[in-house]
C-alpha cells in the first residue's frame, strides 16, 4: 500500500503533539512495509528529504501565517496539492491520503477529485475545543471545513473514545465512519491500517 500523509506539522516544524504523532505514524507504517510519503510545511526552503525511509516533501506557502488562518491554509494546501501531484507524476498514484486536521482537508479533497484517491480524515481535535466554543466567522468557517472533511472522507480516525463521542455530537450522520486508533499503543497501527482498508 502506498500512502500520502498530509500534515502542517512534522519535525523540525513543531507546534504541538501532532508533529511527533505524524512522524511516529509515518515511521511505523514504513516499518509495516507500506510506501509512505508525507507532504508538510516548511518555514524555510522547499525540499524533499527522507526520514527513516519516509519521503518527506516540505512546502512553503507564499505568505506567512496571517491573522486569517483560513486564507493562509488555502494557500498552504495549494502547495500541498502541487507537491502531491509531482509525487504522483514521478512515482505513480497513491492508494490512500491520510489528511491530518482541518488545515489539510482542501488538499485531500482536490486529490480525491483530480486523481480519484480516497482519503481518511484524522482528527486530533475540533475547533470547538481549540476556541472554547467561540462563534466568530473564522471559527464557523473552520468548523465548516471540519464537517466537510468528515462527510467527504471514506473514514475518520480519532485518538480516543471521548473524541469519537465529541465528533458524533458535533457532526451528525458520520458515526459509522469513525475508527478509534489510540496512538502509541500496540493496536495503533493495526487500527490505522483497518481505516485505510475500509
Amino acid at each position: 500500500m502506498k500512502v500520502l500523509i498530509l500534515s502542517w506539522e512534522y519535525p523540525p516544524h513543531i507546534v504541538g503533539e501532532m508533529a511527533w504523532h505524524v512522524r511516529e505514524l509515518a515511521r511505523r507504517l514504513k516499518a509495516k512495509g507500506l510506501d509512505v510519503y508525507v507532504a508538510t510545511y516548511s518555514s524555510s526552503n522547499e525540499r524533499v528529504d527522507v526520514d527513516e525511509g519516509v519521503v518527506v516533501s516540505r512546502v512553503k506557502p507564499p505568505i506567512s501565517v496571517t491573522s486569517n488562518i483560513v486564507v493562509w491554509s488555502l494557500l498552504f494546501t495549494s502547495k500541498l496539492q502541487a507537491a502531491a501531484a509531482e509525487m504522483i507524476y514521478k512515482n505513480g498514484p497513491f492508494d490512500i491520503v491520510d489528511a491530518h486536521e482541518w488545515i489539510t482537508v482542501d488538499a485531500a479533497l482536490a486529490l480525491k477529485d483530480r486523481f480519484e484517491i480516497p482519503f481518511v480524515y484524522t482528527l486530533h481535535s475540533l475547533e470547538k475545543h481549540r476556541s472554547a466554543n467561540s462563534s466568530t466567522p473564522l471559527n464557523i468557517a473552520i468548523e465548516g471545513i471540519e464537517e466537510l472533511g468528515c462527510r467527504e472522507a471514506k473514514c475518520i480516525i480519532v485518538n480516543s473514545e471521548w473524541m469519537r463521542k465529541e465528533v458524533v455530537t458535533k457532526i451528525s450522520g458520520v458515526e459509522e465512519k469513525i475508527n478509534v486508533a489510540q496512538p502509541y499503543t500496540e493496536s495503533w497501527i493495526d487500527k490505522v491500517l483497518e481505516s485505510y482498508q475500509r
